[in-house]
């Protein structure tokens, strides 16, 4: 086995989910070697997907292509497996009991990951696998959250003619502006009816992935990237994909962001504006679960008028049974909501971020070692 510089980790990284599991292991390739000063090599199985959070890439992140031909013969000192995504077989061969592997799985806001937050899991070829819990308290992993965040958001609001224009999208002041980004269960229809009903004029700002749904939801042709809709009351625009960055941008600017999964879910929060989450669907109602799960997290501290209206709207959202007066009654109140949200943001910030709690765990496992 080749040696490397003990600053050196692997993340392996499987795209079966549209963006959110390359967005994720990305954005903790990037703040590991910002922030810590690691530096990273991330194996992903699908370049053609993950090439489009890449970009122009990351100096000390290098990207390699995991695949059957790969050359495993190099192993870090720390090695991340994302999601449950398994280490290929000939790389936990090369591995020895020296190397800290730890498995970062999904975020959710169960009481029962703060049991399971880095467990240790012997495996039977003598190696053990650590695993991390993203989560929303002080037991858990924490959030993915970089030191960049604050001042994203002071450009938005000081600056947002010139953002909106960076975006692609013209100023519009005068509207709710909306983002939607969610899976293909949700009620589309019915928001679009209801946007379309509303006494408050809206642009409703789609996201690439999800413009099929919307115009077959309007019994329309495609809507492409950069072209706009009148539906009465709102204005439908599709957006192109946007780099991670813009996308921060853009949840920091709109006044209400439907979002899903885990890395939009993650950003909406920091953006501190009045969101809409979907749980990714599951067998026997599950996701309804997780999102109550999150409900009481995230409405611990909100009054009860802001928890009516949140709770209605996202569990409406979540089950696809829709009401237009859910969503009036939600923007009607978007001022409290938002303060909520703000006041929800600034107590998460006040815990470690998740790569910095990853620092601090590495560290003790190697103190327990010696």
């Amino acid at each position: 086995m080749s040696s490397v510089s003990s600053s050196h980790w692997d993340i392996f990284c499987q795209v079966v989910d549209n963006f959110g599991d390359i967005g994720v292991s990305w954005r903790l390739a990037c703040q590991l070697a910002d922030a810590h000063g690691r530096t990273v090599t991330l194996w992903v199985d699908d370049l053609t997907i993950a090439e489009k959070i890449f970009g122009a890439g990351h100096p000390k992140v290098q990207i390699r292509h995991w695949n059957a031909q790969a050359d495993f013969s190099k192993v870090a000192p720390v090695v991340v497996e994302t999601f449950s995504c398994g280490l290929p077989e000939r790389y936990q061969q090369a591995m020895s009991p020296k190397t800290l592997w730890l498995n970062v799985d999904y975020l959710t806001a169960e009481d029962w990951v703060e049991g399971f937050h880095g467990r240790p899991s012997p495996q039977a070829n003598g190696l053990v696998r650590y695993f991390i819990y993203p989560g929303f308290s002080m037991q858990t992993g924490g959030l993915l959250r970089e030191d960049f965040l604050p001042a994203i958001q002071r450009q938005a609001q000081q600056s947002a003619p010139e953002v909106w224009r960076h975006l692609g999208l013209a100023p519009s002041p005068n509207v709710i502006n909306i983002s939607l980004f969610c899976y293909a269960h949700a009620p589309i229809k019915g928001l679009l009816d209801s946007l379309a009903r509303s006494t408050y004029p809206s642009r409703l700002i789609v996201s690439e992935s999800v413009a099929a749904a919307v115009s077959q939801a309007l019994g329309l042709d495609a809507i492409d990237p950069g072209q706009s809709i009148r539906h009465f009351n709102c204005e439908i625009v599709v957006i192109p994909f946007l780099p991670q960055i813009d996308y921060d941008r853009l949840l920091a600017l709109c006044d209400v962001n439907f979002v899903r999964g885990e890395d939009s879910w993650i950003r909406a929060i920091w953006a501190a504006k009045p969101m809409v989450w979907l749980p990714y669907q599951q067998s026997e109602n599950t996701h309804l679960q997780k999102l109550d799960a999150f409900l009481n997290h995230y409405l611990a501290l909100a009054n009860d008028e802001v928890k009516a209206q949140v709770k209605s709207v996202m569990q409406a959202w979540a089950a696809g049974v829709w009401s237009a007066e859910d969503w009036d009654a939600f923007i009607s109140h978007r001022d409290q909501v938002k303060q909520h949200s703000q006041a929800f943001a600034t107590h998460l910030s006040k815990q470690p971020d998740l790569a910095t709690n990853l620092m601090v765990f590495v560290e003790k496992l190697r103190e327990n070692r010696v």
